[in-house]
């Protein structure tokens, strides 16, 4: 049986090139209006959102929530063909499950 977790998401987001900034500006604004989590005002690069997890231990929690969370991302930025010229990386707290949850996407 799954449980919404509500969580918490600080990142940055770097073009892989200075000449790719144009391209990670594309993808923040993205993180920002159309992954469907809510924009936290004065704070540029944070999101809160909820998500499903199944039951299990706070470790297979942790894993499953670090999955959906990075795959979201991933796929937005293959969506919108930067995936290849930036950087992602973040820190996610999800309600209910100890410690952060670090995210890299090279």
């Amino acid at each position: 049986m799954s449980k919404a977790h509500t969580f918490q998401l600080a990142y940055t987001i770097k073009p892989i090139k200075r000449i790719h900034e144009p391209q990670a500006d594309t993808a923040r604004a993205h993180m920002r209006k159309h992954m469907g989590w809510e924009f936290v005002d004065g704070l540029q690069t944070t999101l809160l959102g909820e998500i499903e997890l199944a039951s299990g231990t706070q470790e297979e929690k942790r894993r499953e929530a670090g999955k959906m969370v990075r795959k979201q991302i991933k796929d937005a930025f293959k969506a919108l063909d930067v995936d290849h010229l930036v950087t992602f990386t973040g820190s996610l707290m999800v309600s209910n499950l100890k410690d952060a949850i670090e995210l890299e996407i090279p």
